[in-house]
């Protein structure tokens, strides 16, 4: 079974915020699938088919990995099934980065599920988000301020490109996701 676990902050002060794509990204897969949404727990928002599993930690982004644990020790599914969907600033805006393995690179979510798990040893699908566009705005006011009308007009095919990547991570892994996905969009 594959786990797929979108990061994001709950509530509707963080609904469209940059930190929340990996959300974004999972609500548009359910949406494609008419897949629903139920509570787990008050740990997650989750949709379970027979192949895949899709998560949304309903906990503060730092507590990512405590809010998936239960449903990892249920299920137990290998490492390499896993794949969390997350915002990245050090990735230009619109791109898409997959991999397995890896430190957080700072990302406070990331962080949290390589510590409950015990190992970096799980796919990621980071999604560039951009950069600060000055001095003025430190990375936690940037991570949780919302897109530009501009942007958010971009990121919609971003999200849709990033749901597709979803798709085929959960019908043929990492590696054909990775041939498709880890270039420039066009």
């Amino acid at each position: 079974m594959k786990f797929v676990i979108g990061l994001g902050n709950p509530g509707k002060k963080y609904f469209a915020t940059r930190h929340n794509i990996g959300f974004a990204v999972l609500d548009n897969f359910a949406e494609d699938k008419s897949l629903k949404w139920r509570e787990y727990k008050d740990l997650a928002e989750i949709s379970l088919c027979d192949e895949y599993l899709i998560i949304k930690p309903t906990l503060f982004m730092n507590r990512s990995g405590l809010a998936i644990m239960p449903l990892i020790k249920k299920y137990k599914p290998d490492f390499e099934d896993i794949i969390v969907v997350s915002d990245d600033m050090d990735i230009s805006f619109g791109c898409l980065r997959l991999r397995k393995g890896g430190s957080s690179g700072g990302h406070n979510g990331v962080q949290s599920i390589i510590e409950s798990l015990g190992t970096d040893e799980f796919c990621r699908m980071r999604i560039g988000i951009g950069r600060p566009p000055s001095d003025t705005l430190d990375a936690v006011d940037f991570v949780l301020s919302k897109f530009s009308r501009q942007e958010a007009f971009k990121m919609k095919s971003v999200i849709s490109r990033a749901s597709d990547a979803v798709s085929v991570f959960i019908d043929s892994g990492l590696q054909k996701t990775m041939n498709l996905f880890n270039r420039k969009p066009e």
